[in-house]
């Protein structure tokens, strides 16, 4: 009997793939639950059809649960730097795309596969040929991948089902933000197949004593304004601290928004989380006002931003210029609460 035939994104994707001998992965720099699920599921769908694939990464894999997903999943990466562009003649951008300042991508290739849930850049330099699946609607691209999986009847082993149902619990927070009837299909589908004591390690990954020092110092240098929390980590060893302080900051009561920043070598690392309805991506690109290089969408974003000068006097003068931004982009003014102890905030 001949195999029906697969119409829509997964139908385009899979004869792309078909016409091409080798598949290079890449997404943005410093890759995310949600783009690590996402390679490892683009791979699973190569090696169906028959084309072998390398998932190479710009960055390095941050905080301690991606690192314990990468171990977990055995999720297979090799260093950007590394890669010999030539030897692939297809190349794939997945949880990105071309264009956006944390995606470092070859000068002189055009990327033939895009698969992304973020608004778009202002422009990609016109380098996304081939196939383009770029759907805000949906939470993450994980279950754009999922989705592809389904509906070409492959395989998910145990290890890519735990990979993607955590990229897509973390994208959507557990389907309560951002998250539409794709997201919820594949969560549903991938449940029952997914390790669940492995899951249990990603989501509880052991920390080192100097987390728990940096999470010290972060407590005493917050600063609040109305419903706003503020917070200088200084000069710290890991950039992932600033997002691990930025997810604890939003649980404090009463507030919906934080900002986050910390200075690693010298590039200072910044991250944002928001409960409001503005978009962080637009909250982040108003705060750095055109300096570094930041993606994000919905509630979450971050950046970093290189620093010609990184002497403690210069990084408070950046610091003092981002708040303000910060500040103006919510129209709040007034005095800020020095950490936790000073009562009820007096912005105005």
């Amino acid at each position: 009997m001949e195999a029906k035939a697969i119409e829509g994104p997964t139908g385009l994707l899979m004869g792309l793939l078909r016409e091409r001998k080798r598949l290079l992965v890449l997404t943005h720099a410093n890759p995310d639950p949600d783009s690590l699920a996402s390679a490892m599921g683009l791979r699973q769908l190569a090696e169906h059809i028959g084309v072998p694939s390398t998932f190479a990464i710009a960055g390095r894999i941050m905080r301690a649960e991606n690192r314990e997903m990468v171990r977990a999943c055995a999720i297979e990466t090799v260093c950007q730097d590394d890669v010999d562009f030539d030897a692939y003649d297809c190349i794939a951008l997945v949880d990105t795309q071309p264009g956006f300042g944390h995606t470092h991508l070859p000068a002189d290739r055009d990327i033939e596969i895009v698969i992304d849930h973020h608004v778009p850049p202002p422009s990609d330099g016109g380098r996304s040929g081939g196939f383009r699946d770029v759907r805000t609607e949906i939470g993450a691209t994980s279950s754009m991948v999922t989705s592809y999986l389904i509906e070409a009847d492959v395989e998910i082993p145990k290890a890519l089902a735990t990979a993607l149902f955590y990229g897509i619990q973390t994208d959507t927070a557990d389907l309560s933000r951002n998250s539409g009837p794709v997201d919820v299909q594949a969560y549903e589908y991938l449940a029952p197949l997914v390790d669940r004591v492995a899951l249990r390690k990603i989501n509880t990954p052991q920390l080192t004593p100097d987390y728990y020092r940096t999470l010290r110092e972060a407590l005493n240098n917050v600063r609040i304004y109305g419903d706003l929390v503020l917070c200088s980590l200084g000069r710290i060893d890991a950039p992932e601290m600033v997002a691990e302080v930025a997810d604890l900051l939003l649980r404090l009561e009463g507030k919906q928004t934080v900002f986050c920043g910390g200075l690693v070598g010298s590039t200072y690392y910044v991250s944002l989380r928001t409960e409001l309805s503005r978009d962080a991506y637009d909250m982040l690109r108003d705060a750095l006002d055109g300096e570094g290089s930041f993606g994000g969408h919905g509630s979450l974003a971050g950046g970093c931003v290189p620093l010609p000068d990184s002497e403690p006097r210069a990084v408070k003068r950046f610091e003092r210029r981002l708040e303000k931004n910060i500040l103006d982009s919510l129209g709040l003014e007034g005095t800020a609460l020095s950490s936790f102890g000073g009562g009820v905030g007096t912005s105005e």
